[in-house]
């Protein structure tokens, strides 16, 4: 079934907007008198035509939270970094004679308490990662928007 222009632009926009899939797909259902299944078929063909354009409607937003994310996580590696650094250089200079001994004392710190460090580092790069990974697509369409990049179609 193809639905009329308008019906489409609407459908197009709650998806811009993040309406939620259900509803869209129910509101089609009660409006054109559409089984569920009917429904989703055609959804799921109005956004993969225009998945590209949503993306890029919804790219401001996103961009704004994964470059939180990615700043937030780099801060965290940061810190921890520096904070491990610290500890390690107050063990080593404890133990300038023997520096076996201060590895150890250092070692032993982080499995006492520096254990929440190195979990930092862990997050830290995580939503560094997930930042990235999670905004492929957008960054995708942006490039491809502005012809700097051409992905493998």
């Amino acid at each position: 079934m193809i639905l009329p222009r308008e019906i489409q632009r609407q459908i197009i926009k709650r998806l811009e907007d993040g309406n939620n899939r259900n509803d869209i797909i129910l509101d089609l259902c009660e409006s054109q008198g559409l089984d569920w299944k009917q429904a989703e078929a055609i959804l799921d063909s109005i956004h993969a035509e225009n998945a590209e354009g949503i993306r890029l409607t919804q790219s401001p937003i996103l961009v704004l939270v994964a470059l939180a994310i990615f700043i937030g996580g780099v801060g965290v590696v940061i810190y921890s970094a520096v904070q491990l650094a610290a500890m390690y250089n107050l063990f080593d200079s404890m133990s300038a004679q023997n520096q076996a001994r201060g590895i150890g004392a250092f070692l032993t710190y982080l499995i006492i308490d520096g254990a929440g460090y190195l979990g930092l580092v862990l997050l830290g790069t995580g939503m560094i990662a997930g930042s990235l990974r999670g905004m492929s697509e957008v960054w995708s369409a942006i490039f491809a928007k502005l012809g700097w990049f051409r992905g493998v179609e």
